[in-house]
């Protein structure tokens, strides 16, 4: 399973706003080895930070196309952020992740005459991953995958991004991981609308496939690989590991709810 490896953001980033909710930069990194790479930088607490490390992990394990992420070290006197966890040091950790430069599914839409629209959206209903989408998202409890954060140049340069939402929201404790629960799913709201009847049963079939790879799911592993494990209070560590692992085997009725498809109670 992949593992989040620490980035140490360098002087220069700059902010901008794209529609995002948490502080965000532009900005360099300096990664283990001295490799520099060009980064985007959220100032995020610490549930949503963990949200983020463990759901890229997560979405790398199954395979689903998510830039590269990093547990980001900022030191008082590079950029002024507030909601990062700090260090006795004064030092902050922030969510990096790998810019790769490729506009969202919103401004693709806003920037497209409606005939563009409509053939964006066909892109989008045509990707090859977009059943195990579905999947991952009733997995995690992602309650905002709206089409910002979906970064689509073509079918072959799709990215998954902003995951601060996961496990059933931004605050989430303990109580509220309900394995059996329904969550809201933002992919009902403008994307299922516009699957056929056959696109959605094809869909489903995807997200059986990621329900039979889930079997016998253990958490422990993406908890480490994450550093969650390292960063969270224990009784959120352990729920999140309950959680993963009983709702794993509802994925395909979580998704199917999604996809507007007949599910058996």
């Amino acid at each position: 399973m992949a593992e989040i490896n620490f980035a140490t953001v360098l002087l220069g980033a700059e902010g901008f706003t794209e529609g995002n909710v948490n502080e965000t930069y532009r900005g360099q990194v300096l990664l283990h080895g001295g490799e520099i790479r060009q980064a985007i930088i959220k100032d995020l607490d610490l549930i949503q930070l963990c949200n983020e490390l463990l759901a890229f992990c997560l979405a790398r394990w199954l395979g689903l196309p998510i830039p590269d992420s990093f547990l980001g070290l900022v030191r008082p006197d590079i950029l002024s952020v507030n909601k990062a966890p700090a260090l006795p040091d004064g030092s902050r950790l922030v969510f990096v992740s790998t810019d790769v430069k490729v506009p969202n599914v919103t401004f693709r839409l806003r920037a497209s005459t409606p005939i563009g629209q409509r053939a964006i959206i066909d892109q989008v209903s045509k990707w090859p991953d977009l059943g195990k989408l579905y999947a991952f998202d009733a997995w995690i409890a992602n309650i905002d995958r709206h089409c910002g954060n979906l970064l689509f140049g073509s079918v072959g340069d799709t990215w998954l991004i902003d995951h601060g939402h996961c496990f059933t929201g931004p605050t989430w404790g303990p109580s509220d991981l309900d394995p059996a629960k329904e969550f809201a799913s933002r992919l009902s709201e403008w994307m299922t609308p516009f699957l056929s009847a056959d696109q959605k049963d094809t869909r489903r079939t995807e997200a059986q496939a990621v329900e039979a790879v889930l079997a016998g799911f253990d958490a422990e592993e993406p908890t480490n690989s994450s550093r969650v494990v390292d960063l969270m209070p224990m009784d959120y560590v352990d729920a999140l590991k309950q959680f993963l692992t009983q709702r794993s085997a509802q994925v395909t009725f979580h998704a199917s709810k999604a996809l507007n498809v007949p599910v058996m109670l």
